[in-house]
C-alpha cells in the first residue's frame, strides 16, 4: 500500500506538474483532488471515523486519490459504526457510499488461519552457504479469506512461506497501515520475529509492541510470534517481547495458554533454545504479570517435561513455576509433573519437579 500511494503521488506530480511550493499548477476538471485522507489521527496510525467522513465532506463531488482512500479506510477500526454510516450515505457521492459500506460492514473480512509447518527453502546452487544458515523447520501461520468475502486489496490470504532471510523489509511499517488488523498483520510479520529466535537476527521482536498497541482480534500468529520473541538471541528482542507481553495482558489480548502451548511445541521439535526464556519470562512476572506467567509456564511445561534429555533451562522454568503458583495461588495441573518429582535422587531438576508440586497441593 506504501508503496501504491507513493507511485500515486508520482503520478499526480507528473500529469499535472507542481509549484515550486509541492501544491499542482493545473488540474483538470474532475482530476482526482490532492490530500491526505489517510492522514492518522492517533499514534497508532489510525483514523477517527468522524474525521475521515468530515475530510470527504470537504472533498464534496471531487474525487481523491485512490489507494490514499484505501489507506485511510485500512485505518479505520474495524467496528460497524451505523449512525456514522448513514450520515455518509447522504453524502451523495460515491466516495461517501464507499465510507458507508466500509462501515456498515465493519472493514474488512476476517480471515481463516492456520498454524503449518515449513521448510527451508531450496538449496541454491553448489555452495550456497546461507542455506547452511536457515533452519530445517519453522513454524507460521497462513491465511485464507473466509468463503464468499470480497478481498478488495488482496490482504486476507497469506501463504506459507519458506523459511529464508529475503524478503523481510517492510514488515515494521505494517502495523501503522493496519491498525485495527494486528492478528493479520502478526501473520505477515511472524517471520520476521522468528528469525530473532530460530536465526540469532536482531531486531525483529520490535514488531511485537507496535502489535500491542494496536487493536483488532490477536489470532493466533500473535501469540505464536510472542513465543518466538521470548527465545530470541538479543536481549533488546526480549526486552522488547516482554514490553509486548505485559501490554497485551493488560487489555486481555494476549492467550498465555496458547503461547505457552506453541513454546512447548517449538521446544519439543529444537526449533528454539529454551534456556533463553527464563529470563524474559522472570522479567514478566516480577513486572506485574505473575499469573500471566504462571499460565503460560503451566502450558508450556508438560512438553518439555516429556522432553529426552530434559533441555538446559528446564530446572529454571520450574522454579519460576513454583513461585508464580505460590504467589498467584492458582492451581493449575500440570501433566507430566507428578512423574518428574516422584523419580529417585536430588538433582536440580526433580527437586524443582518437587517444589513445585508442593506448591500446587
Amino acid at each position: 500500500m506504501l508503496r501504491t500511494r507513493v507511485a500515486e503521488i508520482g503520478r499526480f506530480a507528473t500529469d499535472h506538474g507542481t509549484s515550486k511550493h509541492g501544491t499542482p499548477e493545473h488540474r483538470p476538471s474532475g482530476a482526482p483532488a490532492p490530500g491526505l485522507l489517510a492522514a492518522p489521527t492517533h499514534r497508532t496510525g489510525g483514523i477517527e471515523p468522524q474525521a475521515l467522513y468530515d475530510r470527504l465532506a470537504r472533498l464534496g463531488a471531487r474525487p481523491p486519490w485512490p489507494a490514499d482512500l484505501a489507506q485511510a479506510l485500512l485505518r479505520l477500526p474495524a467496528i460497524v459504526d451505523e449512525p456514522l454510516a448513514a450520515k455518509a450515505a447522504r453524502l451523495g457521492s460515491p466516495t461517501g457510499r464507499t465510507l458507508a459500506d466500509w462501515l456498515r460492514v465493519g472493514g474488512l473480512p476476517r480471515p481463516r488461519y492456520q498454524v503449518v509447518t515449513v521448510a527451508r527453502r531450496d538449496r541454491e546452487g553448489t555452495y550456497d552457504f546461507r542455506h547452511d544458515r536457515l533452519p530445517a523447520r519453522r513454524r507460521v501461520v497462513e491465511a485464507v479469506a473466509p468463503p464468499g468475502a470480497d478481498d478488495p486489496y488482496g490482504l486476507l490470504t497469506v501463504s506459507a512461506r519458506p523459511v529464508d532471510l529475503r524478503g523481510l523489509t517492510d514488515e515494521p511499517l505494517w502495523p501503522a497501515q493496519l491498525p485495527a488488523y494486528r492478528g493479520l498483520v502478526a501473520t505477515y510479520g511472524l517471520p520476521l520475529v522468528a528469525g530473532c529466535a530460530d536465526l540469532d537476527e536482531p531486531g525483529g521482536a520490535a514488531l511485537l509492541p507496535m502489535l500491542a498497541e494496536r487493536t483488532g482480534e490477536p489470532g493466533p500468529a500473535l501469540d505464536l510470534a510472542v513465543a518466538y520473541g521470548l527465545a530470541a538471541r538479543h536481549e533488546p528482542d526480549r526486552v522488547a517481547t516482554v514490553d509486548a507481553v505485559l501490554m497485551l495482558a493488560a487489555d486481555g489480548g494476549l492467550d498465555p495458554t496458547a503461547v505457552g502451548g506453541h513454546l512447548g511445541a517449538l521446544a519439543a521439535d529444537g526449533m528454539i533454545t529454551v534456556s533463553r526464556v527464563v529470563l524474559p519470562l522472570s522479567d514478566a512476572a516480577a513486572a506485574g504479570a505473575p499469573l500471566t506467567t504462571w499460565r503460560l509456564l503451566a502450558a508450556v511445561l508438560p512438553a518439555l517435561l516429556a522432553c529426552r534429555p530434559a533441555p538446559r533451562g528446564l530446572p529454571d522454568l520450574l522454579a519460576l513455576a513454583a513461585r508464580t503458583a505460590a504467589s498467584t495461588g492458582v492451581r493449575i495441573e500440570v501433566p507430566g509433573l507428578v512423574d518428574v518429582a516422584a523419580r529417585a535422587g536430588s538433582s536440580r531438576l526433580v527437586t524443582e519437579a518437587r517444589r513445585l508440586a508442593d506448591a500446587l497441593r
